[in-house]
């Protein structure tokens, strides 16, 4: 019977089928993926994408300089410490934004992804036809797996490219070997080659694209191939060269920007003990299962504390260890008796296992899209239990089931698509899903606040939500930026005492990030600027305004500057000055913005308004029939600029920015200022 005839050690070669009756599969295939994902291509640039695709200059140009920098460059380009290496992601974009000239048009991003979820659908179905020999049950494999909606957070998502990239290299090394193995000669160098070539691809994508070998080391263990060893050996060679290469490029590329500090909000298994993040993490692998058979309910964020850490009395986490317990059992059964499930399940395993949390801990604790590839292992495990119990069940009515189970799985990933479409249906959506993640709740209160005409009462409700789930953490593992976001909202609506006091939380929980950070570098040998939260700082000194606390305005003004030197910190602190009675202090303060934005600068229009007033027939002010602009050149303004600009050296000396404090320098000799 099949079902015995599984247990074999290894696949026989499959009567090949005709080639026309694969095309037609693999076209039925598609055309119902496309079906479930016809509404992916109106979504927009949701989530990171915006970060990703919008914020990095690499992209909008195919240079020789910028596909230098991609190459050498981390995956964020220096804006984060994410610790991420992926430059053929990266490329692609490039590819998109630049050569097929989509630029912010999310439609072509959606296409090819899209394009490269049907390249793997179909190394799906061969995969699975190599194991099964029939062209039925691989039908059923990739069907389950192309349409399981757990895949939306990779195919809608459009920087869920990395997942597709890192899957197809990974699907096609794995075919590619396989075929290595069965054919001799040229073909077998051939197939050798292309299993190179797609190691490159899954590696260069994404880092866990190195479980390409170990997937290699599965497939011979399951079905004990009878290829050479130096066919074998061979393999294992092309997928090491590249993982070797890539991460000498991934060292040298990281080396240039800070290391990496994850945060307790975001993955709580960091600060952790062992045994409470291993058993947190199983209840993890827990609710990936129960995803995978029940998707009803999808989210893109399971921060802090949607998913508390276990003890030894969570029922969760320990019905998740029984169930994963049965499961080993079963796979080790399934070595002597049916090799194809000990594939599966170890596929599985082996795919998770870089973002599981059980032995290296990851940013994130939970996330969807780590099932992407894993998730085809659980669609061959259900088809090979259909395939053991055929012999009681007639054919049709499995064809039925099967036919019923993919349309809802369309259906589900129709409307799930829909989630997509924006920020503000993505978090609108996360909130119901996910109500104890504090991030949900953070997320829908800044899009509220970004409407032109600011929806302060939901903003508030929702940022008073996160802040009740984060309150009981101490500083070192809370997170400033909800405390900055309440103090806005608590001081639009004139509660000024509790937009203070959140706000001088916030500054604590900032400092204690920025004394985290600092150490976990200097650990590393490496010299880096504070980090914080900017927004936070306005807020505070803003605040200290209100209160007719200056000084403290000007201190909170000041410290929010040496983070991130942005426009409006200059514009406050001149405002400040202004009001006590301080002109020069402010017109200082607005030239220190001139000196490192120039005068192309907000910052001069700010200027301009506060001359204007006050001296109106002196040199300070151009007046041209284009309207009235600062005159640098004016000897009564050149001991202020002067100032200004030394301040701004000193500022980006302490900031451990040696090139712009150096260029200030320059650009305050070609002023003539006195050093």
């Amino acid at each position: 019977m099949y079902h015995r005839q599984l247990a074999a050690k290894r696949p026989q070669p499959p009567r090949p089928a005709p080639r026309p009756r694969h095309a037609l599969f693999i076209a039925a295939l598609w055309i119902a993926a496309l079906v479930a994902y016809s509404n992916s291509f109106h979504a927009g640039l949701a989530f990171d994408s915006q970060r990703v695709i919008l914020a990095d200059s690499r992209i909008q140009a195919d240079t020789p300089d910028n596909i230098h920098q991609i190459w050498t460059a981390d995956y964020y380009n220096g804006t984060g410490s994410a610790a991420l290496y992926r430059p053929l992601t990266t490329l692609t974009y490039l590819w998109n934004y630049a050569d097929l000239g989509n630029g912010q048009n999310a439609g072509g991003y959606h296409a090819v992804n899209f394009v490269l979820h049907a390249a793997n659908i179909a190394l799906v179905y061969l995969l699975a036809f190599t194991i099964f020999g029939e062209a039925w049950p691989a039908f059923a494999v990739a069907a389950l797996w192309a349409l399981h909606p757990i895949l939306t957070e990779s195919v809608t998502n459009v920087v869920g490219r990395a997942d597709l990239l890192a899957a197809f290299g990974i699907l096609a090394g794995l075919f590619s070997y396989i075929r290595s193995g069965a054919t001799t000669g040229w073909r077998s160098i051939a197939w050798t080659v292309a299993l190179a070539a797609a190691a490159y691809v899954a590696i260069f994508s994404k880092e866990s694209g190195v479980v390409l070998i170990a997937v290699m080391i599965l497939y011979d263990v399951a079905f004990a191939t009878g290829a050479p060893w130096r066919v074998r050996i061979a393999g294992y060679l092309a997928v090491l060269l590249p993982a070797a290469i890539f991460f000498m490029m991934r060292k040298s590329a990281l080396a240039q920007v800070s290391s990496l500090l994850i945060s307790y909000t975001d993955n709580p298994l960091q600060q952790a003990g062992f045994w409470i993040s291993r058993l947190t993490a199983i209840k993890v692998l827990g609710a990936y299962l129960w995803l995978l058979l029940w998707p009803a309910r999808l989210s893109p964020d399971y921060s802090y504390n949607q998913i508390p850490l276990s003890t030894g009395a969570d029922i969760k986490a320990l019905l998740a260890l029984l169930v994963w317990i049965a499961i080993a059992g079963a796979a080790l059964v399934a070595y002597r008796r049916a090799r194809p499930v000990l594939f599966f399940i170890a596929f599985f395993a082996v795919t998770i296992a870089p973002v599981a949390n059980l032995v290296i801990l990851v940013g994130s604790i939970m996330a969807e899209r780590f099932l992407y590839l894993p998730s085809i292992g659980f669609a061959g495990v259900l088809v090979w239990g259909a395939l053991a119990v055929r012999r009681s069940v007639p054919a049709r009515p499995m064809a039925v089931a099967l036919a019923v189970v993919c349309l809802a799985y369309t259906a589900r990933t129709w409307a799930r698509n829909a989630d997509w479409f924006d920020d503000r249906t993505l978090w609108t959506s996360a909130v119901r899903v996910c109500p104890d993640s504090y991030k949900t709740h953070q997320n829908l209160a800044m899009l509220a606040l970004a409407q032109p005409q600011p929806d302060y009462p939901t903003a508030t409700r929702e940022v008073e939500r996160a802040l009740a789930i984060l309150r009981p953490l101490p500083d070192d593992r809370s997170m400033p930026s909800v405390y900055a976001t309440a103090g806005q909202c608590y001081r639009a609506r004139g509660d000024l005492a509790h937009a203070l006091a959140v706000l001088q939380r916030g500054r604590n929980i900032d400092r204690a990030w920025n004394a985290a950070f600092q150490e976990r570098n200097r650990l590393d040998g490496k010299t880096v600027s504070a980090v914080g939260t900017p927004p936070l700082y306005l807020e505070l000194g803003r605040v200290y305004v209100d209160l007719g606390q200056p000084e403290n305005a000007l201190e909170a003004f000041r410290e929010g500057r040496q983070i991130d030197p942005q426009p409006a910190f200059f514009e406050e602190m001149s405002r400040t000055y202004r009001g006590m009675g301080q002109p020069d202090r402010a017109a200082i303060s607005l030239l220190e913005g001139v000196a490192v934005y120039g005068t192309q600068s907000a910052v001069i229009a700010e200027l301009t308004r506060l001359y204007q007033p006050t001296a109106p027939n002196s040199c300070e002010l151009n007046r041209t029939q284009a309207g009235v602009s600062l005159n640098v050149n004016c000897p009564q303004l050149h001991p202020l600029l002067c100032t200004a600009i030394h301040n701004m050296v000193d500022m980006f000396t302490q900031m451990h920015d040696p090139s712009t404090a150096g260029a200030l320098a320059q650009s305050a000799q070609n002023y003539g200022c006195d050093k």
